[in-house]
């Protein structure tokens, strides 16, 4: 795929070379895929506070066969940013290549290569970010691989087995977890990823509510039934330090 065919957008001072470098590695990765790739984007972004250990975050999503595809890697400057974005691309695509093998836990990636979130007082935090979407409709499995290939923390979406709206994270002892808004069972067969259950109850809150009990806790994220709506929401901690929002909008999606 040639550079012309990426869409780059920055934030914050991003020299030009370092925007071409990353360009020319993503294009690289584009060309040596099996599949159509139809689209690429890219985002680069420089954190301003001089006290953050990694202020260079390079993202990019491929849309290849039909399914987007996401990376992101922070790190001190943009090159190494570049080498690692490269990696966790292929690392993807092999995963949605492999949809029955998990990915492996823990995952040394999270600790060196994920934005340093920027350190805010509770009291000062404000949900900067709204999003409602229609949730899709799918299995557990599914759900994971979607996170995965995404490179989400956690992933929103209603459970084909049960008609709950649902969360999968990576968490605990095999890095795959599963809570819905009632119920405990797990997952119908047939299952490859190597599920745990959330026994604990979700709670009922609003945003505000669920801020409330974010700061107190050392989890990046909240799941829970908003009030107003009776759907699955999550509340969670952005990079610039501020919260986002994700709430279940009323129609659902059919999954793959």
């Amino acid at each position: 795929m040639a550079g012309r065919d990426i869409a780059v957008r920055t934030s914050g001072e991003v020299l030009d070379g370092a925007r071409e470098y990353v360009e020319r590695q993503i294009a690289s990765v584009a060309r040596r895929l099996p599949g159509d790739v139809e689209s690429v984007r890219v985002r680069l972004t420089t954190f301003r506070q001089t006290s953050t250990a990694r202020p260079a975050l390079a993202q990019a999503t491929l849309t290849v066969d039909g399914r987007p595809v996401r990376a992101q890697a922070a790190a001190a400057f943009f090159r190494e940013a570049a080498a690692l974005l490269r990696t966790r691309l292929c690392d993807h695509i092999t995963r949605l290549a492999h949809p029955t093998v998990p990915r492996p836990w823990p995952d040394p990636y999270r600790r060196h290569s994920r934005p340093t979130l920027v350190s805010i007082p509770a009291l000062q935090r404000k949900i900067v970010r709204r999003k409602r979407y229609p949730l899709t409709r799918c299995r557990p499995d599914e759900a994971a691989l979607t996170m995965d290939v995404m490179d989400y923390d956690f992933h929103l979406f209603t459970d084909a087995d049960t008609g709950q709206d649902s969360l999968v994270y990576r968490i605990g002892p095999t890095g795959y977890r599963l809570a819905r808004l009632s119920g405990l069972r797990p997952p119908n067969p047939p299952v490859s990823m190597p599920w745990t259950i959330d026994v604990h109850d979700i709670p009922r809150l609003t945003p505000g509510q669920a801020a409330g009990r974010l700061d107190t806790t050392e989890m990046p994220y909240r799941f829970f039934c908003d009030i107003a709506t009776g759907r699955g929401s999550v509340l969670y901690l952005r990079h610039d330090g501020h919260y986002g929002l994700l709430t279940a909008a009323d129609r659902t999606l059919t999954g793959t």
